[in-house]
């Protein structure tokens, strides 16, 4: 996951070319109009483009995309073209969206899940070069074409976290695209998936089970943990996902669930931020996250494998974002060449 948006547009690109030179086997950014903290936020799309240009192999994704700032035409249109640029890496993700990209821009946010299942159903039907006629709620179509088909069958992750975004994982999706959590509650919530996809007689070893992940290694634990603790409210800001995971946690209503958009640009909303940690656990820190020396992490990223991950979405909080990258590289990704 490149560090938008701590770095600028050319950082990014650099550190996508390092990223593959390492042995990284997909790269991505999030598709945001704003974000934590205040910083650098490039269009997602246009910096893919120029990532692919300057790597090889390396897939591209989005962490995560949603079915409210573009029409699902144009959508279709921008991923089929930057597919056809790169040949075939591109990977979608996609989620029901945020009020922090939304309301402050006017943007109306409605209805997110069932506009997100339209969506899908667009792009889809465009992407196979089907001539077009929908009706829906949302969106209407008629005998619409596009005119550029993507190199392969994109794949679409979603970014589901709860109930019913799961079991639609389950029918429409190909990758599953969580936030942090254990490796307990990420096996629970992969076996939902599994029986929602048993019920509709689909595979689901088709499906590529993800996790956006934060990770901290260091020589010494402490240096590593110290770093990550520093964004608590990042690695667990929903309350419901730490209290399902174990943690009994209290948190006054008005740190709720849509505090994140009320921090960004906004003084006070930055003060519930640091405010919010105080009620998060420090024992959080190490359930949802990979950290440690690199002998720790590569025990951590087998529970993970064996709670179900096949496809790790990394969050590099350093100490030393370059150290982090070198171990991965050296020690972590060869150790678990064979399984991948």
């Amino acid at each position: 996951m490149l560090p938008i948006p701590a770095a600028p547009v050319d950082g990014l690109i650099k550190i996508a070319q390092r990223s593959e030179k390492a042995g990284f086997d997909s790269i991505w950014v999030a598709d945001h109009l704003l974000m934590i903290p205040t910083g650098i936020v490039p269009e997602a799309f246009t910096l893919l483009s120029a990532i692919t240009m300057v790597t090889e192999k390396v897939q591209v994704g989005t962490c995560v995309s949603d079915p409210h700032r573009r029409h699902p035409a144009v959508f279709a249109q921008i991923v089929a073209t930057l597919d056809q640029i790169c040949k075939g890496r591109v990977i979608v993700g996609l989620g029901p969206g945020e009020a922090m990209n939304l309301e402050q821009f006017g943007i109306p946010w409605d209805k997110p899940v069932a506009r997100m299942i339209e969506f899908v159903e667009i792009l889809r039907e465009l992407w196979n070069g089907n001539k077009l006629t929908y009706h829906g709620k949302f969106w209407r179509l008629h005998d619409a074409l596009l005119q550029i088909k993507p190199a392969r069958r994109v794949p679409i992750y979603f970014g589901a976290n709860g109930p019913r975004t799961r079991e639609l994982t389950a029918k429409l999706a190909d990758g599953w695209l969580p936030t942090p959590r254990t490796p307990q509650l990420y096996e629970k919530h992969l076996n939902e998936i599994r029986k929602s996809a048993e019920k509709i007689n689909k595979s689901f070893e088709d499906l590529d089970p993800a996790l956006y992940v934060y990770t901290a290694v260091s020589e010494k634990y402490e240096d590593a943990f110290r770093q990550l603790k520093k964004i608590k409210p990042q690695i667990a800001f929903f309350p419901k996902v730490i209290e399902e995971a174990g943690y009994e946690v209290e948190i006054p209503e008005h740190l709720g669930e849509n505090l994140y958009s009320e921090i960004v640009l906004s003084n006070e909303g930055l003060k519930k931020y640091e405010e919010f940690e105080k009620y998060i656990p420090d024992e959080v820190v190490e359930d949802f996250s990979i950290v440690g020396t690199p002998e720790e992490c590569i025990s951590r990223v087998e529970e993970f494998i064996k709670a179900g991950v096949r496809h790790f979405i990394l969050i590099n909080m350093g100490p030393d974002p370059r150290y982090v990258l070198d171990v991965y590289s050296k020690k972590i990704i060869p150790n678990f060449h064979e399984i991948h």
